[in-house]
């Protein structure tokens, strides 16, 4: 099997210019947006502003301490829909950080009869 392999160019050096409006740009545009722009690659404007430590704002705030206490609090004996109504929070969030905190309910007492 004799397979032609092709060497990628080198790529071209991103000028001042370009990394400027990549900052310009990335927060309010998607990375496609921004590689038409610019006539980039998209993968070269992902890198890029990767290399850049560029980052989309995130949709959601962190979890506060006061959250997270509040949540360690009431969870073991509240639901989900309870600790969301509280904390402001929606049911799903909720869901999600208390399985990454790893929490438990509070095993209820069960009384036992005496026969």
């Amino acid at each position: 099997m004799n397979k032609e392999v092709k060497k990628m160019a080198a790529a071209t050096p991103w000028s001042i210019g370009e990394e400027n409006l990549l900052r310009k740009l990335f927060p309010d545009n998607s990375i496609r947006e921004i590689a038409n722009q610019i006539g980039r690659t998209v993968p070269a404007v992902s890198k890029k502003a990767h290399k850049l430590g560029l980052r989309k704002p995130r949709p959601y705030p962190d979890w506060s301490k006061k959250e997270l206490n509040l949540l360690k609090k009431l969870y073991p004996s509240r639901t989900a829909q309870e600790v969301a109504d509280k904390t402001g929070r929606s049911v799903q969030a909720v869901r999600m950080r208390i399985v990454k905190l790893g929490l438990k309910k509070r095993k209820q007492k069960t009384s036992k009869k005496n026969k």
